[in-house]
């Protein structure tokens, strides 16, 4: 009967032991955005932002990951390389994250490689705009491109204008790491596809002045125009070519935002600009990944926020982070994290994400056009 007794009193003890076990389990996880909140590429930088915050309330209104809460950490590097590698040094001595999202800026990541920056800190990012291949090979194992790579977008332009009967092009390209990339490679996957560039101008990073080059361009003899350019600059290129009184046919990467065309180009002179695009188009609710974006931006997003693409990056590149975090158990860490991504292999709803032997996770790339209403059609 005393052993009975003791075995009783005992109990109520390993209990609360078992419970205090649980409580400490829970915890929160930091992952941090550092990007360009201001400065040229504010626009897309606050879009990534507010697509991923929606991502990170989404997932901690559903319980959080593996018990965890998820706290997002900002800051704005206003598009300066020697401010990212200070910000992210800077956050990962004082918040301990155990991933960086939403990398932007080809001059900032560039300067994160030649810098060995994320070796140093040993903190996966995950989602790296643009696509420059030159950051991909051989790039560095913490991090991960979540989206297609720029080279696959300019080979699906040229295919596109081979198979619609354009052999001669003109092509405006950013005189940064992201822009010379891509103009090296637009140069072979034109000539294999028998398509001659007539011309070809350099822009400097974020010029908007393009006087000059759009009367080079017009005496080109060019059926269209290819731009390997940023969203400010690719805008202004299509205002004042347009504005020129130039109805050539032009093509541009998935950086340049509809709304920024409109913007400074107007609606009417923004209509059948073609605009390569990496992920499922947002006005179409065809894919389940659109429908739950749009469900979490209309939840958890301000009630004036767009949902363009560039949210959808935001959404997307956090969702592919949510995604690995899952295969860490309660306590993950960034190597942990890191090696799940490496492992990763998920459908989000009609959008497949692949880090099986690399870090790019897809090659979705289709063509948007410009409709009259302002949206992309594709």
């Amino acid at each position: 009967m005393r052993s009975f007794t003791l075995r009783l009193l005992a109990a109520p003890v390993l209990l609360c032991s078992c419970m205090a076990v649980q409580t400490s389990a829970a915890g929160e996880v930091v992952v941090a955005h550092v990007g360009p909140f201001s400065g040229p590429l504010g626009v897309n930088g606050l879009a990534n932002l507010e697509g991923s915050k929606a991502c990170i309330a989404e997932a901690n209104a559903a319980g959080g990951i593996n018990g965890n809460t998820l706290r997002l950490v900002q800051r704005d590097d206003e598009y300066k390389p020697e401010k990212t590698i200070a910000l992210m040094r800077e956050v990962a001595r004082g918040e301990k994250p155990v991933a960086f999202l939403n990398l932007l800026g080809s001059a900032n990541a560039s300067a994160l490689l030649k810098d060995g920056t994320l070796e140093s800190l040993k903190i996966p990012v995950v989602g790296v705009t643009p696509g420059a291949d030159v950051l991909r090979s051989p790039g560095s194992p913490w991090m991960f491109h979540v989206h297609a790579s720029d080279n696959v977008q300019l080979a699906r332009i040229v295919q596109h204008l081979s198979t619609i009967g354009i052999s001669r092009i003109a092509v405006a390209y950013q005189d940064i790491p992201f822009g010379r990339g891509g103009m090296e490679f637009i140069q072979g996957v034109a000539q294999k596809a028998d398509v001659a560039i007539t011309k070809s101008v350099g822009v400097p990073s974020a010029g908007e002045d393009f006087t000059a080059i759009a009367n080079d361009l017009r005496q080109s003899n060019a059926q269209a125009y290819v731009m390997i350019l940023v969203p400010n600059s690719g805008a202004a290129f299509a205002a004042q070519v347009r504005g020129a009184g130039d109805a050539t046919p032009m093509y541009g990467m998935s950086y340049v935002p509809v709304k920024g065309l409109i913007d400074k180009a107007g609606a009417a002179h923004s209509v059948g600009i073609g605009v390569a695009q990496v992920t499922p188009n947002t006005d179409s609710s065809s894919s389940a990944l659109i429908r739950q974006f749009r469900s979490a931006m209309e939840r958890y997003a301000p009630t004036d926020t767009a949902r363009t693409q560039l949210h959808l990056v935001g959404y997307l590149n956090c969702r592919v982070f949510i995604e690995g975090l899952r295969h860490t158990g309660s306590a993950p860490t960034p190597d942990s994290l890191r090696g799940a991504l490496h492992k990763l292999r998920v459908d989000l709803g009609g959008y497949l994400v692949d880090f099986a032997g690399g870090n790019v996770g897809s090659r979705y790339v289709d063509i948007g056009v410009v409709t009259r209403d302002g949206r992309l059609q594709y």
